[in-house]
């Protein structure tokens, strides 16, 4: 059995012994600078840990990446096939993807599938996306193609940074996610009411409108020529809808972009 002096009385005892049996201090085989060393010791281990792990993640598929998370990057809403026909999945993406992003993605789904199906069909969704129309699609036959319907990523970013200063009398904001991208800015200027669609690529659009109060307070706003039969109405939580002869075709809650 190793022997060695207590750290505070110097009475020989087991390295392994918990208290010293003749003053009764707790862990006498060992010093202070000792156990400060395990502890700098231990930290340098969890630091190269953390180290190795951030490097693999940073070489990890967005596939890999996201099922290590608690809140996935993507979940399959749906996936049929049936034999002789084209494989069709549905997917939701809790935010947009780059080119890169999005074909690591789709060949990640690709792969995990039991069918032998030659041509498969992906489609993706935003969560909290406006349009009802996919964001993206992608098709391998067997090849990958991808087409993008809605905004990208650098496209949607360009658009929440937009600097409305030059809106003082704006009534209300909204932004259009799918095909042509935009956003909408209502406002009144000598006694008049326009909406502006304003563009990532820097083009606007305007359009003039008469205005109408509704008895639920709401407005409502009519194109001058009245030649279409749809009209827009901002409630009175700033929620713009586009209305017709067959109901709603458009809801969009307020946008607030940077001031």
């Amino acid at each position: 059995m190793a022997l060695k002096p207590c750290k505070s009385c110097k009475h020989s005892i087991s390295t392994s012994a918990k208290t010293c049996p003749n003053c009764g201090v707790a862990n006498p085989g060992v010093t202070e600078w000792q156990r400060i060393g395990r502890w700098i010791i231990l930290a340098a281990i969890v630091g190269v840990v953390v180290s190795i792990y951030m490097g693999a993640s940073k070489n990890m598929s967005v596939g890999e990446v996201a099922q290590s998370t608690t809140r996935p990057m993507y979940k399959i809403t749906e996936d049929e096939y049936s034999e002789g026909r084209p494989r069709r999945v549905q997917v939701l993406l809790n935010q947009r993807l780059t080119e890169d992003q999005l074909a690591k993605v789709a060949n990640i789904i690709h792969s995990n599938s039991k069918s032998n199906a030659e041509t498969t069909f992906i489609g993706f969704r935003v969560e909290g996306q406006s349009d009802k129309s996919s964001w993206a699609q992608v098709k391998f036959n067997p090849d990958y193609q991808s087409t993008l319907y809605g905004l990208s990523v650098e496209e949607y970013q360009s658009l929440k940074a937009l600097d409305l200063k030059d809106y003082p009398d704006r009534i209300g904001s909204w932004l259009l996610d799918g095909t042509f991208g935009h956003v909408m800015v209502l406002y009144q200027r000598d006694g008049k009411y326009f909406i502006d669609s304003i563009f990532s690529t820097g083009g606007k659009n305007t359009e003039r409108y008469i205005a109408q109060t509704l008895p639920d307070g709401a407005l409502r706003l009519q194109p001058p020529n009245n030649d279409s039969s749809k009209y827009y109405v901002v409630d009175a939580k700033g929620t713009l809808q586009e209305r017709g002869e067959n109901g709603v075709y458009l809801t969009l809650p307020p946008y607030q972009p940077a001031l």
